[in-house]
């Protein structure tokens, strides 16, 4: 899945959620590119030219919206639509923004932070690290890759965690 379908939706839905017929909507949304482009605003952050194949196999013009141009359409409507709207859109962003972190590690990253951590483990070992270590630095290069690991994944010896004061 590509990363803007991840951050945004089609026109055609946002169509359905606002009650519109979708060829009304793309009136409105090249009326504020317009608007936009006037004002020197990147339409990009908004809306995204795009196209759909519709069920005859025709290859038809819509948008991808982002959440900020879901923001703007909602901000221009009022009332119970607008209020509706908002309430959906909020809702559609959040299941994909929940999607999104539940999405299973892509197989080549997870390898290559494994191949990681072994080098690592291999390099710290050869140079006396404590095994604690190790994991303190394991742990560190997961959470650069977005993996979490435990709270208690690292667990420092008792001994280390004592400090003597040395009076001279």
């Amino acid at each position: 899945m590509s990363e803007l379908t991840k951050t945004a939706i089609t026109s055609m839905e946002v169509a359905r959620m606002v009650g519109k017929e979708h060829k009304g909507l793309l009136r409105d949304i090249r009326r504020y590119a317009e608007q936009l482009g006037e004002s020197n605003i990147a339409l990009s952050d908004f809306f995204i030219e795009s196209t759909y194949l519709s069920e005859q196999n025709k290859t038809l013009p819509c948008f991808m919206v982002t959440k900020k141009g879901c923001e703007f359409i909602a901000h221009k409507m009022t009332g119970q639509k607008g209020t509706e709207f908002t309430a959906r859109y909020i809702n559609r962003f959040h299941e994909m923004e929940e999607v999104k972190l539940l999405a299973p590690l892509h197989p080549a990253v997870a390898s290559s932070v494994a191949d990681l951590g072994r080098v690592t483990e291999r390099i710290m070992k050869s140079q006396g690290s404590a095994p604690y270590k190790i994991a303190e630095v394991f742990k560190q290069q997961c959470e650069q890759f977005g993996i979490t690991l435990p709270k208690d994944f690292v667990k420092i010896p008792e001994y280390e965690q004592y400090t003597i004061d040395i009076l001279s």
